[in-house]
């Protein structure tokens, strides 16, 4: 039997869903030559990515409804493969409330926090958007940069709201022993696993101490390629089993769980 690195390897398709729980769309401070949701999709069907679910460069600042928009606008044009995430700053708890209960409603999938916005995870303004995310069960990515903050933040936010899916960005990127302690102490806490750097042996390290179960898949697209994350994955010392759960299975038990507004 063909295993997914063989098929790699030879360029040949992995005939799995390959699902990114971490996209963004958007221009940055460095070139991206085409930045029209088409020719991202054109780069998924390179490499069998389904799905991707996106939150847009403005993430990170105030001007997040601007990004929302955007994200709006894309989902529109390529229904099925690119997903939002409702990129939230936390001007008010009505404001924020609004805000959520809006692009939901207009077929986002999830929320997307950022603390390079100057804010803690845990302002009072943000709870409107984790009370609706815990209501719907839907899944919250949280950059993370392995901090003590914010895993004091996150595992209070989780205790909270068990509904919801916290995925946590980067994971291990530093603290690799902190992230998975979170993952095994918290049921609703999953690692993400996009990361710029490849050490030896993480992302099986990571599947064996806290389960594939609890490992998620994601690029960080532009930010970095789908291409070398995914081998990050398809290369690790795991079963073929677990491979396919962490590039698919979880991400797509994630969102068929979310309740959807009638």
């Amino acid at each position: 039997m063909t295993t997914l690195l063989q098929r790699a390897r030879e360029g040949k398709p992995l005939d799995i869903e390959i699902i990114d729980m971490h996209g963004h769309l958007g221009r940055f401070s460095f070139a991206i030559p085409d930045l029209s949701p088409e020719r991202l999709v054109e780069s998924m069907d390179r490499l069998g990515v389904r799905s991707i679910v996106c939150s847009h460069m403005r993430c990170m600042s105030v001007d997040t409804e601007y990004g929302n928009a955007e994200v709006a606008k894309a989902m529109q044009a390529c229904p099925g493969r690119i997903l939002g995430y409702v990129s939230v700053y936390p001007i008010d708890p009505q404001t924020v409330r609004r805000n959520v209960e809006r692009w939901l409603a207009a077929g986002f999938t999830g929320l997307k926090l950022h603390n390079s916005n100057g804010f803690s995870y845990t302002d009072p303004a943000y709870e409107p958007a984790y009370a609706i995310a815990d209501e719907r069960r839907l899944p919250m990515l949280f950059h993370t940069w392995g901090e003590d903050s914010e895993f004091s933040e996150i595992r209070s936010i989780a205790g909270r709201y068990p509904q919801t899916a916290i995925l946590l960005a980067h994971s291990a990127c530093v603290n690799e022993d902190e992230y998975i302690r979170m993952a095994k102490d918290c049921p609703n806490v999953y690692l993400e696993l996009c990361y710029s750097h490849s050490p030896l042996g993480l992302v099986a390290r990571l599947a064996e101490a806290v389960g594939a179960e609890k490992v998620v898949w994601g690029s960080d697209c532009y930010f970095y390629s789908q291409v070398t994350q995914a081998g990050r994955v398809i290369g690790a010392d795991l079963p073929d089993e677990a491979k396919v759960q962490i590039l698919s299975g979880n991400a797509q038990r994630m969102l068929d769980r979310i309740r959807r507004e009638s």
